[in-house]
């Protein structure tokens, strides 16, 4: 996990937070935080962040609903079925036959 500051204030702020400075001027979290540990620091910084007025954006690698594309739609497979032949007219429906 890394993070990226372009201001002075968000380098403060990250380094308030437990992050380190690398020399390509990245920031990683205090080695050895656990999950929970780890979304705090993160969680904590984007929050200081703003407060101070300051955008800021967490990414988590997670895909949003508007990120996963919609399956394309496919057409009902047409059933054939068997014919049952012709249907009484409503005027014969009582009537027997002989």
């Amino acid at each position: 996990m890394t993070a990226t500051a372009e201001t002075d204030t968000a380098r403060w702020i990250l380094e308030q937070h437990g992050f380190t400075p690398s020399p390509d001027g990245s920031y990683h979290p205090t080695s050895g935080l656990g999950e929970l540990g780890l979304l705090d620091a993160v969680e904590f910084a984007h929050l200081h962040a703003c407060i101070e007025g300051l955008g800021s954006r967490v990414d988590l690698g997670i895909p949003t609903p508007d990120a996963i594309p919609i399956a394309p739609r496919q057409k009902p497979a047409r059933a054939q079925a068997a014919s049952p032949g012709p249907l009484p007219s409503p005027g014969n429906a009582g009537r027997r036959h002989r």
